[in-house]
């Protein structure tokens, strides 16, 4: 049998075409189950703020009055020079009922705004904390004398070697796959990688998938004239295919971390907005590759927890940063305005069609 190697040229014509006509249902079901509304804040209004106040003074204050339903109150419609005189005592005793029930509702308040203070100081304490372990874990992020962010560029480019393995493998077995299963195929390629423990964990992820098809693709990821041919192609400075779980694992691991627990804030503030810091710290291959994570089950709590999409965590990948023929169709994945250059085209169709 040839080696992918050597077919890659002519069955990247075939596989073109072929990826056209598959995967649309595929696409539909996932954009129908994940898509949801973006992240929103809309700041509580005074009465939303303060409705137990002003709920507790209303109620005070009917309690109080109700002594005027007494019938000593409704026998007679003249006051006597008696009664007259205990009506010092009286207003003194009834205005202190009140202005007391105004001081126990203004400490409640006080007391109530300075426990918000206190829990968003604690947050954002944490929060920060957060932001500042995650540049951390990219700056000590490497590949050989790689360091830091250039490293998720280099991934992109071997998980795209890989995608070109495993496409023409596919074809020269006659499968057919659709553009995720693709993607989730060869990202656990790049995850898992291939070697004596490797190769173990990279079977298990593939079990669903045809095995004849998962052992000529190991066996490819395998064979040194291919590793040697990808490497000298795409410059690497190490041994492709041997996997990065131990760097990706932790990266996502505490990435996710994050997210999630501005997610999971109860406290009033805008998650959006400090979600979207975050987001501020990733570049777009680290984005891009978030994005193909996030595919396959590794990823999929990013989904299930609405956090890529509702808070759109990889809005920032550029147009045609994947080709949507060869690749994916990035666009499929996503509501119509998602992504940042989708927005600008909205804002310029807007702006065109105002009168002049």
């Amino acid at each position: 049998m040839k080696k992918p190697l050597a077919i890659m040229g002519g069955a990247t014509i075939a596989i073109k075409g072929r990826l056209r006509r598959m995967g649309e249902t595929v696409r539909a079901k996932f954009m129908t189950t994940h898509i949801e509304k973006y992240a929103t804040y809309k700041k509580p209004s005074w009465l939303e703020r303060n409705w137990i106040e002003i709920f507790t003074i209303i109620g005070g204050l009917l309690a109080i009055n109700l002594i005027f339903l007494a019938k000593a109150y409704r026998e007679t419609n003249s006051i006597d020079p008696a009664t007259a005189a205990q009506l010092g005592d009286f207003v003194g005793g009834y205005i202190g009922t009140i202005f007391a029930l105004v001081s126990v509702v203004f400490l409640y308040s006080t007391l109530k705004n300075q426990r918000e203070t206190s829990t968003i100081e604690k947050f954002e304490t944490k929060y920060f904390e957060l932001i500042k372990m995650h540049r951390d874990n990219v700056a000590e992020i490497g590949i050989g004398a790689d360091l830091g962010k250039k490293i998720f560029v280099i991934m992109i480019r071997e998980f795209r070697a890989i995608l070109q393995i495993a496409k023409c493998v596919a074809f020269e077995n006659g499968q057919t796959f659709n553009q995720k299963e693709f993607f989730n195929i060869s990202y656990y390629a790049l995850f898992f990688g291939v070697g004596p423990n490797s190769s173990r964990m990279l079977r298990e992820a593939l079990k669903g998938y045809d095995q004849s098809f998962v052992y000529e693709f190991e066996k490819s990821l395998n064979d040194k004239t291919i590793r040697s041919k990808v490497k000298s192609e795409r410059k690497f400075k190490f041994n492709p295919f041997e996997g990065h779980q131990s760097r990706l694992g932790h990266y996502y691991r505490h990435l996710y971390q994050t997210v999630s627990y501005v997610n999971k804030q109860t406290v009033d503030i805008d998650k959006y907005e400090y979600v979207k810091t975050i987001r501020a710290q990733l570049t777009t291959h680290e984005q891009a590759l978030l994005f193909i994570n996030c595919l396959t089950p590794i990823g999929q709590v990013w989904w299930d927890e609405n956090l890529i999409s509702g808070y759109r965590f990889v809005k920032n990948i550029p147009y045609g940063f994947f080709d949507k023929e060869t690749e994916i169709d990035l666009t499929s994945f996503f509501p119509a305005d998602y992504f940042e250059y989708q927005e600008r085209k909205t804002t310029n169709d807007k702006d065109k069609t105002q009168p002049t």
